[in-house]
């Protein structure tokens, strides 16, 4: 008589973890994550999440700079490729799913604030007037260029990200 011999190598925990997760709305957001805090406005009266959203799509009169989208353009297979990875080590039991979550914000929060302050400069150029008003502002001897999308610094510094859906 033949006897047969089912052996679990994992296939359970696989099929529980994507149950698990699709029970969940696990993501993360990326970008400037207005919370509505006493003094986040700027010297206009506006909270950093409003200018974010002017300087990524423009106004009337200021021009469409998308720092946010333009980093994720850039770095969209690195995105999937860590994704991948983060998820076999989740079904590994290597780290958990906020852990993995977290490393992805953190990663990716970064890159959003070096597509603005390193590298090229994203277009269009800094109107004549603006560049004068901030060549105004800048040290006398300072080796630092004017660049895109920076004047004051709090918009960059407010880039972060969240984690939802990774515990329970």
């Amino acid at each position: 008589m033949t006897q047969v011999i089912d052996r679990d190598l994992g296939w359970n925990r696989i099929r529980e973890l994507s149950r698990q997760l699709a029970s969940r709305d696990c993501h993360v957001k990326i970008g400037v994550l207005d919370d509505g805090k006493e003094g986040s406005a700027n010297r206009d009266g506006i909270t950093n999440g409003e200018l974010a959203i002017v300087m990524e799509f423009g106004t009337g009169s200021i021009p469409a700079r998308s720092w946010i989208g333009r980093a994720f353009d850039q770095k969209r297979n690195e995105v999937q490729s860590d994704m991948a990875r983060l998820l076999g080590h989740i079904v590994d039991g290597k780290v958990s799913v906020d852990k993995a979550l977290n490393v992805l914000g953190a990663k990716y929060s970064a890159a959003v604030k070096n597509t603005v302050t390193q590298g090229e400069q994203i277009p269009p150029p800094n109107a004549p007037s603006t560049l004068a008003r901030k060549l105004a502002k800048t040290a006398r001897g300072s080796a630092g260029a004017v660049r895109t999308l920076i004047d004051t610094g709090r918009l960059i510094g407010s880039v972060t990200w969240s984690a939802f859906g990774g515990s329970k």
